[in-house]
């Protein structure tokens, strides 16, 4: 009994090594620190059930007497040591042998703490038990349910410092020496820093390797992927998991569904990458009938990507297309030069007749990618296309390139559209942009002649005290017109009170007849009190010929800051005086200008509101001229009862004084007018809203009255109806606009748009459709129809990737290239 008590006790040292205490030992426990060359620990669970709690045992007067037990001498206890978690990693696992069940009436002896965030009482041992079946992950975008238990997962993960690996089973076979070979049976837990690994048995080698068979599968820390294999190999040393004939799914980086996916070969590393070899995978439940995707290797980078290479895409069991490399962000893109559709789009137009366009993507990091443009038109030809972005790892520099080609058979001759642009930061306060752009290809039978253009900026910063700004650009259109400028740009912060900028533009253009030069300065100077705003500016166009516009030399600009305290509507008030040129007239004189604007709001008639602004500009001239400008608005919205708003608006504006004296383009006025609208609206909720509109230009002629109506039957389809009707003879109905949305069979959408010719035989034109299938909430079907176009459109989208999820209904969009065909909202 001695020696079977020795051997506990050595058991409670070794579990002290592998569990870190949450509070202070038990009497008569032993806490050892943790020898510094230890990296992972195998602990092997007694194969035994787990005795009872106290409340569960027999009454005293049901057991013998535990005499023996009573008399035996308590244990020392010693000084405690914490848990230290080691800095360098340790020479091997281990392993911890379980403890010989104790006769009736040993010694009792207190078991060591569970780690956990509160003290807890004396727990008994602690059995891992493996949960029934595997884990299931659930789909993204599902609809809510009851959370699935955490007992539904792997057993739960223990505290782990850096590097650690523990291991859990039901019993250990094999030398307890941590450099020799032992097995591990029954209920076998692997736990790192990344994972659980979880099987029936497993051998480790006496090195740094751990082969886990049956049933086993590994689940990540999130667990949001899970991946099967007949046989899982764990390197203790890299924490590399290698997985024969695995097969995974995961629901990280996608929008919808999971991803599934399967290889000879599946290697997880330490950083989260998952490689494998001879590998497919598909976002279809069923792969063989919706889409999957075979490829020679596959790279899924957690919350980056997924990178196949020498793909081939599959619908159904039918091969479509062969990919060198496929690159799928697992992330939402902002960066359209980042691919995200592998198939393509396929249709027809009366111009270009059938066509067919793909996006091969390329590059598997984030300072070079983009894709290739591949288009064929049975009119036009074939088109071929690069774009790219390429930029520095500390990002001072990048450059974006865009290009396409096309032997056009209409136009017998090649057109050709480049883009570059470059962005550098030279320094902390120098950086400059630049870009050429080059067009030739402007659409089917345009010939129009091709353009160049070239510009650049350098911007030189010093913290927020000055800017400057280098601009030139030069464009070119054939023989058509030549045009380059240069252009410095000086803003100046003297103090929090005055800021001053100065812009300095030279500028040329050659047209086919007619050229110009011109030099334009303009400074601005702002000044800021407790009273007022201060705005001088002097803006001057000098030309060689044909002057145009006119200039201020110079203006001052006044805006009092007004506070009434006891008035609840604040007027704004606007002083201008300058002295202003028209050069095209060489005409010069100075101008005063006050403006006064004032808004107000009022709740009126118990529910009604009341909103109302009057602006009226007064302009004062050295040639003795006056004139004046006055402007009136003012709206009332009522609602009666719960279903019925009435909103009635008024306008108004008079010029006072002659249009175009003294000054032909400075202060023109225009003419004057008043009018009044009265808008009826219908509603209940956001089932339906039908609104009648009438107005009047108060000239007593009739005019034209407007309609609308907004339904929804159900929450998947819509119905909008606009137009207007004239009064009088011939008039009557005029065009009728009508765009709805209803289910057009299982998972299959109909959008159509179309206008209503009631003079034309009520015929039914610019007509467009849009339908849309979605397939085991896999992919989207997206078949298109443009009258005015004469054009088809066919296209896939893959629903689970971020950026190919289709948006269909009013104001949707979809990210394989089709648009919802109805722009605008519904509003109630």
């Amino acid at each position: 009994m001695a020696q079977r008590e020795a051997e506990f006790r050595a058991a409670h040292e070794l579990l002290a090594d592998a569990l870190p205490l949450t509070g202070p030992p038990p009497p008569g426990s032993i806490v050892r620190q943790i020898p510094q060359q230890m990296q992972s620990f195998q602990v092997a669970q007694a194969s035994a059930a787990p005795q009872a709690s106290p409340s569960d045992q027999a009454s005293p007067s049901d057991q013998a007497s535990p005499t023996a037990a009573s008399t035996q001498t308590p244990v020392p206890t010693p000084t405690p040591t914490y848990l230290q978690i080691p800095k360098a990693p340790p020479a091997g696992p281990v392993e911890l042998v379980p403890p010989t069940p104790m006769p009736e009436g040993s010694p009792t002896l207190t078991p060591l703490p569970l780690p956990s965030a509160t003290p807890i009482g004396s727990p008994g041992p602690i059995f891992i038990v493996r949960p029934s079946g595997t884990p299931e992950i659930p789909e993204k975008g599902a609809s809510p349910g009851p959370s699935p238990s955490r007992a539904a997962f792997a057993s739960p993960v223990p505290t782990l410092g850096p590097n650690q690996v523990v291991t859990v089973a039901d019993k250990l076979e094999g030398s307890s020496d941590e450099r020799q070979p032992s097995d591990l049976i029954g209920n076998v837990h692997v736990f790192y820093t990344e994972g659980t690994i979880v099987g029936d048995r497993a051998h480790y080698d006496g090195d740094h390797t751990i082969t886990v068979t049956g049933h086993t599968y590994l689940i990540n820390r999130a667990q949001d992927s899970i991946l099967y294999a007949d046989k899982i190999i764990f390197d203790t040393t890299s924490r590399h998991a290698t997985l024969l004939k695995g097969s995974g799914e995961s629901i990280e980086g996608v929008q919808q569904g999971k991803m599934h996916f399967a290889a000879e070969t599946l290697v997880t590393r330490s950083d989260g990458v998952t490689h494998g070899e001879r590998a497919n995978f598909t976002t279809c439940e069923n792969g063989h009938a919706g889409y999957h995707v075979e490829a020679r290797t596959i790279d899924v980078l957690p919350g980056d990507k997924l990178i196949a290479r020498k793909a081939v895409v599959f619908l159904g069991p039918t091969a479509i297309l062969y990919l060198p490399l496929l690159v799928i962000p697992l992330i939402e893109v902002a960066d359209p030069r980042r691919n995200v559709s592998f198939l393509p789009l396929v249709g027809y137009d009366q111009a270009e007749g059938f066509w067919i366009k793909l996006r091969l993507g390329f590059g598997t990091s984030n300072q070079y990618y983009g894709y290739y443009r591949i288009e064929y038109y049975t009119k036009r030809g074939l088109g071929l296309g690069y774009t790219a972005y390429i930029g520095a790892k500390d990002a001072h520099r990048y450059t974006t390139i865009d290009s396409y080609t096309i032997k056009d058979h209409t136009e017998n001759e090649r057109l050709t559209n480049v883009a570059i642009n470059d962005v550098e930061t030279f320094s902390k306060h120098l950086r400059g942009q630049f870009g050429v752009q080059y067009q030739g290809d402007y659409g089917p039978n345009l010939p129009i002649p091709p353009s160049i253009n070239i510009s650049g900026s350098v911007i030189h910063q010093t913290g927020t005290i000055s800017t400057e700004n280098f601009e030139f650009q030069r464009s070119q259109q054939g023989t058509v017109s030549d045009n380059y400028s240069l252009g410095f740009i000086d803003t100046i912060t003297l103090s929090q009170y005055i800021q001053e900028q100065i812009a300095l533009t030279y500028s040329r253009f050659l047209g086919s007849s007619i050229g110009s030069d011109t030099f334009h300065i303009e400074s601005n100077t702002h000044f800021f009190t407790k009273g007022a705003d201060y705005n001088l500016t002097y803006d001057k166009t000098d030309y060689s010929s044909n002057p145009f516009g006119y200039d201020s030399v110079p203006q001052l600009q006044i805006l009092p800051h007004i506070t009434l305290n006891n008035f609840k509507f604040t007027p704004q008030l606007q002083f201008t005086i300058g002295e202003y040129s028209e050069p095209q007239n060489h005409f010069s004189t100075s101008r005063f200008q006050g403006q006064l604007n004032e808004a107000i709001y009022a709740k009126v008639f118990g529910n009604s509101d009341f909103s109302a602004n009057y602006n009226i500009t007064q302009d004062y001239y050295g040639t003795g001229d006056e004139k004046a400008f006055d402007q009136q608005n003012a709206s009332l919205s009522t609602p009666l009862g719960n279903h019925i708003v009435n909103s009635l608006t008024y306008n108004e504006q008079h010029p006072i004084g002659p249009t175009d004296v003294p000054f032909q383009l400075l202060d023109n006025l225009s003419s004057g007018s008043h009018s009044a609208q009265d808008v009826l609206r219908f509603y209940n909720g956001d089932i339906f809203s039908f609104s009648l509109s009438d107005g009047t230009n108060f000239d007593r002629q009739a005019q034209s009255a407007g309609y609308q109506l907004n339904y929804r039957p159900s929450p998947k389809s819509y119905l909008i109806i606009g137009g207007f009707f004239t009064p009088g003879s011939g008039n009557g109905f005029g065009t009728t606009n009508v765009q709805a949305i209803t289910p057009f069979g299982r998972d299959t959408t109909l959008e159509l748009t179309t206008n209503v010719d009631w003079h034309n035989h009520n015929r039914l034109e610019d007509k467009n459709f849009l339908l849309s299938r979605t397939v085991d909430n896999c992919y989207n079907m997206q078949l298109t129809y443009n009258q005015d176009l004469k054009q088809f459109a066919f296209n896939i989208v893959i629903l689970a990737f971020p950026g190919q999820g289709a948006g269909f209904g009013i104001g949707g969009t979809s990210g394989g290239g089709l648009n919802s065909i109805i722009p605008q909202n519904l509003a109630f």
